[in-house]
């Protein structure tokens, strides 16, 4: 039998201090997931005043130095031990009552301390952010062009955000709008937020310039512009991919391995000619709401038809139950993100809600809906016996499509042990329906009806695992890697030790996290696996 799974959070603890300033209430609070010399930090910024906000600053004040190399939703700057966190484009504009989260990954030693937290805002309604018309961000910028001017394009001003990261700390990219020059960046070797407004109008190239023919390789994640993400593998146009055996030959790829560019289509509004690629409708950003897509479900612009609370449905003739958690300050006219956290073996629903879904519903902040399913009575697990799990999650989709606004191009499926084996079957079977799973420690043990289509999987299995073994698991990814179309070639990615193949077919990546530990999640799962799914 499974043991019980293990608490995620190795270690948490929670400030929540006044705002230091008094010319707006705004408070901050952060919450800390620490492993060996290892730390996650999640930070929530409220406005507690009784005006509209319309930017953010938030100091962290740690006890020694923060050892930062990865963030998401914020822009950083570091001095000494304090880390200075100012809002993206997305999320600065706060309503009362409203928050909004960020949160990074660091190295630390001896003892974590979690920072004392402090924040600032501004209220007045000339910017979404409080940053200059030119900021930039990153721990260490950079080496930069000058900002060209407007004489081309003119325009509105577009705020453009660049994540991306080198291989070796040497190499630089260039950031181009409509054939001019906007800045240079020299890129750190973790994946960090690059960030610049412009009003130049035209096509969006991100540059790789300084190929040395050695291990010199840059990997670009996506592009913010006004808000909407697009994700360089879903781009048609790279000519720094490497690919049958000449540069250029490798499009649709996160990686420019030559001297080339991504093209990520047009600045919006721009004057530009036809773009050569749509953009992505996935927001990178934790906001208090989910953006729209267009994709939503026939229960949008309608009242919720369902509660947060426990709920039961009736499947050819099987009473079924779930947990479900809908968003406190719910929009009938927003397509919100649908997360299904299926339980261990002898677990139950009440497990998964209690832990936060996996700590998943902490990184959402607001922007999902999640839902815990229960076990069929007498099982131990999700047996799928006579294809009974399956009607019962079929079941639950069709009820949710009708009667809340769900996102129907992002519907994902995430668990550990038997809730992992559940997300492998659910990404076999459902792969036209789910957008992407996040299995930890499981295998191909639920039955399924494979549906031979590919689908983005974040795969995490501990190498010491004696309940559910590693070869199990390697089995179970090889078969998404088929599925795909994957090579066999990987590039590190955050967190260490996970590994991304390449080849993988555009917008189905597949990422491997085999850790030293046994049957359990890792400790990074919940961070990593909502910056994997916040991707899509």
């Amino acid at each position: 039998m499974f043991n019980p799974r293990k608490v995620m959070l190795a270690s948490a603890m929670l400030f929540v201090l006044p705002l230091t300033s008094n010319v707006h209430a705004l408070t901050c609070s952060a919450d800390a997931d620490t492993w060996n010399n290892g730390y996650t930090l999640n930070v929530t910024v409220t406005n507690d005043d009784n005006s509209a906000i319309n930017g953010w600053e938030v100091a962290l004040d740690f006890a020694r130095s923060p050892g930062i190399s990865n963030s998401w939703n914020a822009e950083l700057t570091t001095s000494g031990n304090t880390v200075t966190a100012t809002n993206g484009s997305w999320n600065g504009n706060l309503a009362p009552g409203q928050s909004a989260g960020f949160g990074f990954q660091g190295t630390h030693n001896g003892n974590f301390v979690v920072p004392d937290c402090s924040a600032g805002g501004d209220s007045n309604n000339s910017s979404s952010s409080p940053n200059s018309s030119s900021s930039i961000s990153s721990s260490t910028p950079i080496s930069s062009s000058s900002i060209a001017s407007s004489s081309v394009g003119g325009g509105d001003t577009n705020s453009i955000t660049v994540r991306a990261r080198g291989t070796t700390g040497s190499e630089s990219i260039t950031l181009r709008v409509g054939g001019t020059d906007v800045e240079s960046w020299t890129l750190d070797t973790s994946m960090m937020d690059y960030t610049v407004e412009t009003n130049l109008g035209g096509d969006i190239h991100v540059a790789f310039t300084n190929d040395n023919d050695g291990e010199a390789d840059v990997e670009v994640d996506y592009v913010i512009v006004g808000g909407v993400t697009r994700q360089a593998e879903d781009q048609s146009e790279n000519t720094g991919a490497w690919g049958n055996d000449q540069c250029g030959g490798g499009s649709n790829s996160q990686w420019l391995h030559c001297n080339g560019y991504i093209n990520f289509g047009s600045v919006p509004g721009s004057s530009s000619s036809s773009p050569s690629s749509t953009p992505s409708s996935s927001p990178s950003s934790s906001s208090s709401s989910s953006t729209p897509t267009g994709n939503g479900s026939v229960g949008c612009g309608t009242t919720a038809g369902l509660s947060t609370g426990r709920h039961s449905i009736n499947v050819n003739g099987l009473n079924r139950e779930y947990i479900i958690d809908i968003p406190s300050n719910y929009d009938m006219n927003n397509p919100y993100r649908l997360v299904f956290g299926w339980h261990w073996r002898g677990g139950s629903a009440d497990n998964v809600a209690n832990e936060s879904y996996y700590g998943l519903q902490g990184q959402a902040n607001g922007t999902a809906i999640f839902v815990a399913p229960d076990r069929a009575p007498g099982e131990n697990g999700w047996t799928n016996t006579d294809g009974r799990d399956m009607a019962f999650l079929r079941a639950m989709l069709d009820e949710f499509r009708n009667t809340l606004c769900i996102d129907e191009g992002r519907i994902f499926s995430a668990g550990w042990s038997y809730g992992g084996m559940m997300s492998f079957a659910v990404g076999r079977e459902m792969a036209d329906t789910f957008r992407a799973i996040a299995p930890a420690s499981g295998a191909l043990w639920t039955p399924y009806n494979d549906n031979g289509g590919p689908i983005a999987a974040w795969i995490s299995h501990g190498t010491n695992d004696s309940v559910v073994g590693y070869d199990a698991g390697v089995t179970a990814r090889d078969l998404f890697l088929e599925a795909n179309s994957c090579s066999n070639n990987t590039v590190p990615t955050q967190p260490s030790p996970c590994v991304e193949y390449q080849g993988c077919q555009a917008g189905h990546p597949v990422v491997w996290c085999s850790f030293n530990g046994g049957h359990t999640t890792p400790s990074f799962y919940s961070s990593a696996v909502w910056e994997f799914f916040s991707r899509f």
